[in-house]
């Protein structure tokens, strides 16, 4: 099993998966929980420091509007939260493209 977080980097993102490692979110034991967040305004890979050592998380720097990078890590994802918060021209397609890659 695997958890995506896209923007994961981000304070709801980085919030989120905090409580996943902790246990405070119902997630099957052992899943892995994979960060992608291209780090700009808002995403701080430091709001990841205090989960940073767990095993079960792996952090990829990337777009979300990279859809090569997005296909291969969804590849064995079972989950998905969309933490992408920026509104741009292309957000509806990819919004619907991912859905399509999520199925």
């Amino acid at each position: 099993m695997q958890l995506l977080v896209t923007c994961g980097a981000g304070v709801i993102g980085s919030t989120f998966v905090r409580r996943v490692l902790r246990g405070e979110e119902p997630t099957p034991a052992g899943a892995e929980v994979v960060v992608l967040d291209a780090l700009t305004y808002a995403g701080n890979r430091e709001n990841l420091t205090p989960v940073a050592a767990d095993p079960v998380l792996r952090f990829v720097t990337g777009d979300i509007a990279d859809g090569p990078l997005v296909a291969e890590l969804m590849a064995g994802v079972t989950n998905l939260l969309d933490e992408y918060a920026e509104h741009r021209d292309w957000w509806v397609p990819l919004k619907a493209g991912a859905a399509a890659i999520a199925r």
